[in-house]
């Protein structure tokens, strides 16, 4: 592994570990609750999207599925038949199921309330921060940019576009979460930064 390699993911990873780590002291110091910026970007969620019944709704509520286990597994396996099952699935795969263990762990320690349940436009049961589907899409789409970008047979637009919808999943997928009303902007924030922690963690490794 090159010293331009490490250099290239140990200060990103720095810098998240720190930003995560201010994120969780701000949060503490509140005892947790809501901050002034998750509910100025939670009363303006609410104030877009509309009825039930409207496009935001549906639209929120099927890309957060590309945070649940079930695609996550699909994800997985579709990359096993692509790669043959060769070591970067179970690279793949680890890395995933090591930011589930611990995102489990930080939810269980820190066990932040989610918003007003009756802004709620689905139904969640574990604890809000850091937010888990947040997590999911940053470790497995920035993992598959990497592993995308990085392959010497895939062809540079597809390269391009793969990793064009990657971000956008990850975009789309934590604006949700606070569209559905189930977590706050901080929880969303914090699930990024440490999924794009372990992301990184397992590119080093």
């Amino acid at each position: 592994m090159s010293k331009k390699f490490l250099l290239a993911t140990l200060i990103p990873l720095g810098i998240l570990l720190i930003a995560f780590i201010i994120i969780v002291s701000v949060l503490a110091n509140a005892n947790f609750s809501a901050l002034p910026i998750d509910n100025i970007i939670a009363q303006w969620a609410y104030d877009i999207r509309g009825s039930k019944d409207s496009f935001m709704f549906w639209f929120n509520r099927i890309i957060t599925e590309l945070g649940y286990t079930y695609f996550v597994i699909f994800i997985i396996l579709l990359m096993g038949i692509i790669w043959k099952f060769k070591s970067k699935t179970w690279f793949f795969g680890i890395t995933i199921l090591m930011s589930w263990i611990f995102q489990k762990i930080i939810k269980a320690i820190i066990n932040r309330p989610r918003p007003d349940d009756t802004m709620w436009w689905m139904t969640e049961s574990s604890s809000s921060f850091p937010s888990g589907h947040s997590i999911t899409v940053a470790c497995v789409f920035i993992l598959l940019i990497y592993f995308v970008l990085t392959s010497e047979t895939v062809k540079l637009w597809i390269k391009y576009l793969i990793s064009a919808l990657s971000i956008l999943a990850i975009f789309f997928v934590g604006f949700s979460r606070i569209i559905l009303g189930v977590h706050y902007f901080t929880d969303v924030i914090g699930g990024l930064i440490f999924g794009a922690i372990f992301a990184l963690l397992g590119i080093i490794d």
